[in-house]
């Protein structure tokens, strides 16, 4: 997710004759607590801290929100083994508008439950944070839970931007990797609704049964002997041409060896901390494959203008729609921010996150 984008539009800010000064609907404090992260390239080793600093001032045209809650993704794990400060911890969350730096759009917000990504400077990873009234703040619908809403942008809008990529290539139906994950159960949720094929891959004999569990039809699991031939034959039988892999390292290799002359694969994550590799020259050379990258921003504002608008409109209708115990919900494990790293570190050495997205709760900080 980059910084800066344009997540909205007016279709969802309705004009209104609200104008003019700065609004608020209490009092905000001088200063607020944050998370920081000491960076390192051995995710052991990183550091998660809570630290105090001034509560940030919105300028006319956006607002100040108060976070309630925030989601822990994988995107945001790979920026803690950086080199460097992270300037802007936490990519998406949700909270209440608490205040106004004025303008008509800025001040129709004020009170309202909201969703936030794009934050320009800070992030969600701490307790208020201004974001831009038409591009940072989506209003979140009346009958959803506010903290549920936390994780409404970076995997839904994914889900529905992998679908509607695969449909302006051409194609009916996509291989995915790594399905087991909360974005794969979104997709085999969303693609049932959207009658697309999803041939999803996975490691694990529970995780294919849970995959079934929710509609899946097709899963195979990569740690039976013979799964190669199996998703060939189903490649085969549904005409599929495109695969998205969340994994890249030698996964990417053996993604594109299964597609067909002039298939598609794109890479959209690298769960496995590895290059891609593995990589077939003739399948490049010969058979014509094409081997891609896939980026949520570069998605939503491929072709500018009036694409753009369209294409968050439509994925914000499909999102929101689904929030409330639809395709788009998510299963958390609460955490309070002192805490998080210790439960991150929990969970990568034990468990796994399947099912058990941290969610950073800022509302029960004390």
């Amino acid at each position: 997710l980059a910084q800066g984008v344009v997540f909205s539009d007016s279709a969802f800010h309705p004009c209104s004759s609200v104008m003019g000064a700065s609004a608020s609907v209490e009092s905000v404090p001088t200063t607020m607590k944050k998370l920081v992260v000491q960076t390192n390239k051995d995710a052991d080793k990183v550091k998660l801290v809570v630290e105090e600093c001034p509560v940030p001032e919105p300028k006319s045209g956006e607002v100040l929100v108060k976070v309630v809650a925030a989601p822990m993704n994988p995107s945001d794990y790979m920026e803690w083994r950086k080199e460097g400060e992270v300037a802007n911890l936490g990519k998406e969350g949700c909270g209440i508008v608490v205040k106004s730096g004025g303008g008509m759009m800025a001040n129709r917000l004020v009170g309202k439950k909201v969703g936030i990504a794009g934050m320009k400077v800070g992030g969600s990873y701490q307790q208020y944070v201004c974001v831009s009234a038409m591009e940072g703040a989506y209003e979140i619908p009346d009958e959803v839970e506010l903290a549920d809403a936390c994780s409404f942008f970076v995997n839904p809008f994914t889900a529905a931007g992998i679908i509607d990529t695969v449909r302006e290539d051409g194609g009916t139906g996509f291989v995915h990797t790594a399905a087991a994950s909360q974005l794969g159960q979104m997709l085999v949720k969303l693609c049932k609704l959207e009658g697309v094929t999803l041939i999803n891959v996975v490691r694990r004999e529970e995780q294919a049964e849970q995959l079934k569990k929710l509609g899946a039809e097709h899963v195979v699991v990569s740690g039976n002997e013979g799964w190669q031939e199996k998703v060939k034959a189903l490649v085969k039988e549904h005409g599929i041409m495109h695969a998205f892999d969340a994994i890249a390292g030698s996964s990417t290799g053996e993604m594109l060896g299964l597609m067909p002359k002039s298939g598609y694969v794109y890479v959209y994550g690298g769960l496995s901390e590895q290059p891609v590799g593995n990589v077939a020259p003739m399948d490049l050379i010969y058979l014509k494959k094409q081997l891609r990258g896939w980026f949520l921003p570069s998605w939503l504002l491929a072709g500018g203008g009036i694409s753009v608008l369209r294409r968050v409109r439509n994925a914000s209708a499909l999102v929101m729609g689904g929030l409330k115990d639809g395709w788009s919900c998510s299963q958390f494990v609460d955490v309070k921010p002192a805490e998080a790293y210790a439960k991150f570190l929990e969970l990568r050495n034990g468990a796994g996150f399947t099912n058990k997205k941290l969610r950073l709760r800022f509302d029960q900080m004390e």
